[in-house]
């Protein structure tokens, strides 16, 4: 059992009710988890209470905390973003999300082959996240355009799916997977729906399902891409979130204002409702993705998307 234990909670419960992260540190200083919380006191004081419901990973890393650091921050998502800065330097063993950017990777087409890479070359795709997906990935678009990589037996089943694709000339099959990979405009998806269309007429019904699996697995992965690279082009997005301060009875709230250039975030700043907002000039042009930079990317994305669907309610 821990010995700070008690220590430990006694601390916690000093903790404001304030956004920020907090940083779990094992007997060595070392960092063993990062998270972030809308109330740092909630969330730090809920891991030294007894509860049945806890994750033998969070009892494990509760044994092992010797002590904690926190950092406030002026809202959830500035938590969030230091989060993932943070996840980033030190690696946290009991981190998994945001946690393994250096393995994010790109895909390159060069002579007509799938290659899979950490290192990108001229003309490589990416990088992307979802790196486990990408063999079942590349599997269904090579049948689906019916590259000779694909085995005979299996070839003979493709095109009764999709005869066209004797038509297509090799350049023109390994052009729409680029375009797959580059969120632009592909016949993969009306080519997939006329193989699902098939296998319904026939009644195969099994292997339908399967193929409908990887429909969707394709239409997350794409959507995705194209959802980035129209963020990523955008010189400009400013947005704002409103801090509530906590002095009793005062009515004042300030703003904090975010501008992002092409992904990135280039300024931050609070401000009274009668002040005007002043942002910098936005950067000359985009520059090409780090994989370290897709974790905070989505951050912002999310949270735009999120804010966007409570204008709509």
């Amino acid at each position: 059992m821990n010995q700070n234990k008690e220590f430990l909670k006694n601390k916690a419960n000093a903790l404001p009710e304030k956004p920020g992260v907090y940083l779990m540190k094992d007997q060595h200083n070392e960092v063993l988890y990062v998270g972030k919380a809308k109330s740092l006191k909630q969330r730090v004081v809920s891991y030294f209470r007894k509860n049945q419901q806890h994750a033998n990973k969070v009892l494990r890393l509760v044994y092992n905390v010797v002590d904690f650091e926190t950092i406030e921050t002026d809202t959830e998502l500035d938590a969030l973003l230091l989060e993932c800065r943070l996840i980033q330097a030190f690696h946290p063993i009991y981190n998994r999300q945001m946690n393994h950017s250096a393995n994010y990777c790109f895909v390159d087409l060069t002579n007509h082959t799938f290659t899979i890479t950490q290192t990108p070359q001229i003309g490589s795709y990416g990088p992307f996240r979802q790196t486990k997906k990408l063999p079942a990935l590349i599997q269904v678009l090579s049948e689906t355009f019916q590259l000779p990589t694909v085995n005979e037996l299996t070839l003979l089943t493709l095109r009764k799916q999709l005869p066209q694709m004797d038509a297509y000339p090799l350049e023109q099959k390994w052009r729409e997977i680029g375009c797959f990979f580059a969120g632009k405009k592909t016949d993969c998806f009306s080519l997939l729906k006329k193989r699902l269309a098939y296998l319904i007429d026939h009644l195969l019904f099994e292997q339908a399902s399967v193929l409908q699996r990887q429909i969707h697995l394709a239409q997350s992965f794409y959507q995705e891409i194209v959802r980035v690279n129209q963020f990523i082009q955008e010189p400009e997005v400013i947005f704002s979130i409103p801090l509530d301060l906590e002095e009793p009875g005062s009515q004042t709230t300030q703003i904090k204002y975010y501008q992002v250039s092409f992904g990135k975030l280039i300024q931050t700043k609070i401000l009274s409702p009668e002040e005007t907002f002043q942002p910098l000039p936005p950067a000359s042009a985009a520059l090409p993705l780090a994989p370290e930079d897709l974790d905070p990317l989505g951050i912002i994305l999310n949270h735009l998307y999120r804010q966007e669907k409570a204008a709509d309610k």
